[in-house]
C-alpha cells in the first residue's frame, strides 16, 4: 500500500474539497474549516484503519499538522514503529 498517495486521499475527504493536490509543502492546520480538532480525530481514526497501525499519542502536536510533509512523515514513523513492535 503506497501510503502517500493514500494519505492524500483521506485528507481530501476529511476536508470536503475537490482533489486538493497535496505537495510536502501544502500547509494544513488552520487553512481548511473542515481540518479543526474533530477533523484531525477523524483522520488519526482513518489513519489507523487504512494503514492497520496505532499513532502514538505522543508524537502528535500542531508541528505535525503544520503541513502535509509533516503529516506524512508522521504516518511512515508511526508504520514504521508498528512494524518493528509486531
Amino acid at each position: 500500500m503506497s501510503i502517500e498517495p493514500t494519505l492524500k486521499k483521506i485528507l481530501n475527504t476529511i476536508i470536503s474539497m475537490e482533489e486538493v493536490t497535496f505537495d510536502h509543502t501544502t500547509p494544513l492546520l488552520g487553512e481548511y474549516p473542515d481540518f479543526d480538532s474533530m477533523g484531525i480525530v477523524t483522520l488519526l481514526l482513518e489513519i489507523e484503519s487504512a494503514f492497520s497501525i496505532e499513532m502514538n499519542d505522543i508524537d502528535l502536536s500542531a508541528e505535525t499538522f503544520t503541513t502535509f510533509g509533516s503529516l506524512l512523515q508522521c504516518v511512515e514513523n508511526a508504520i514504521f514503529e508498528n512494524e518493528q513492535v509486531a
